[in-house]
């Protein structure tokens, strides 16, 4: 069933119910991931019987998906889109009413003014300002960033091309007034006044040996910390937001490929995926220390953590799978998401919506998955 929206876009309501796995199956579906269950790192916990289960719901959406963030104050789910190699004509930045779910809003983004050849500033990361009604999204072809209006997804502010190169993660700290991009095309984290939407100086990060490659952002505001994590050297970097200042390396072991990256403010843990090898690896966020690694499928490109039930949910985009871990390194399901899921948030209630990437083989579409856990 069709279910007609403004601006001529469809989600067709394809609610099904995923699988949550008994950890015995779980185990013995992670046991070939390969160099993950190799590196040296602490045990995983034992296997036992979940304490939790979880439902899935997913609908289709327009191609191109990247990433997402809900909005506690509008109460919207806004979704960056874009399909194709340069010249990018395709893209949308979408607001969802997750009651549906269905889309709300529309918006193709403003050609790029220094091309001729009908490329638009095509939108790939996003996060919301709830401080100020915004979304702040990254530009990654052109190296740019761009500001909209919540309530209607008008453009506030298109920053020049190249202000960050490769744009691909963007977070806004409210309490300081500041917007953090990471640009895995340098060692930089950017910055922005998101009071007065102007450039600020960026913070270098300084690793080990060759230069990182930021990819991920997480912030503990409350802590005044914001985390970096690495792609080539493996490394999490320590930001003071109230200095501007790296503060500290942890070195992630047996991570390759790290991609993702997401704190757990209660407990002071960090968690990092990497693509390469497969795995998750539990920090302690004071000292760097390894609490944790577990393999949870190919390709572990991000992970999000749930406060309100105390889960971490892995995105495995080789896999076609979601890793469900509890706060003790339990794995609790493995969700079958089909495709390449590619980005997590989470909304106030602890659910979490995946966006899923098609896959070359897939006969579905992109799509918007919605995890609900349960006791």
């Amino acid at each position: 069933m069709n279910t007609h929206i403004n601006h001529h876009l469809a989600l067709r309501r394809g609610a099904r119910t995923l699988l949550a796995c008994t950890a015995l199956a779980l185990a013995a579906g992670c046991a070939a991931t390969g160099p993950a269950t190799r590196q040296p790192a602490p045990a995983a916990a034992a296997a036992a019987a979940p304490a939790w289960s979880v439902t899935a719901q997913a609908v289709d959406l327009p191609a191109g998906v990247y990433q997402g963030a809900y909005s506690a104050r509008s109460q919207r789910l806004y979704v960056a889109s874009a399909t194709g190699r340069p010249p990018v004509k395709e893209s949308r930045l979408l607001a969802i009413d997750p009651a549906g779910p269905r889309v709300v809003g529309s918006i193709v983004p403003a050609p790029q003014a220094s091309r001729t050849d009908g490329q638009v500033q095509a939108v790939y990361g996003l996060t919301v300002d709830d401080a100020r009604s915004q979304i702040w999204t990254t530009n990654t072809r052109s190296g740019s960033v761009a500001v909209y209006r919540q309530s209607d997804l008008s453009l506030v502010k298109q920053f020049p091309d190249d202000v960050t190169p490769h744009a691909r993660d963007v977070l806004v700290d409210a309490g300081h007034d500041r917007a953090y991009v990471s640009s895995p095309a340098s060692n930089v984290i950017h910055v922005f006044d998101s009071a007065t939407l102007q450039p600020l100086p960026g913070i270098t990060l300084t690793g080990a040996g060759e230069a990182p490659k930021p990819m991920s952002l997480a912030l503990d505001a409350g802590h005044q910390r914001l985390y970096a994590v690495s792609l080539n050297t493996a490394e999490v970097f320590v930001i003071d937001t109230a200095s501007g200042r790296q503060i500290a390396r942890h070195t992630v072991p047996g991570a390759q490929g790290a991609s993702g990256i997401a704190v757990d403010v209660q407990a002071q843990r960090i968690y990092v995926t990497a693509q390469k090898s497969g795995n998750l690896t539990v920090l302690d966020a004071r000292d760097g220390r390894v609490l944790q690694q577990l393999p949870t499928g190919a390709g572990a490109l991000n992970v999000a953590f749930d406060p309100v039930h105390r889960l971490a949910y892995v995105a495995n985009r080789g896999a076609g799978t979601v890793t469900v871990v509890d706060e003790h390194g339990a794995i609790q399901a493995q969700v079958d998401t089909g495709s390449a899921p590619n980005h997590i948030t989470l909304d106030p209630q602890g659910n979490a919506w995946v966006l899923v990437k098609k896959s070359k083989n897939d006969p579905r579409g992109d799509r918007l998955v919605r995890i609900e856990a349960h006791r």
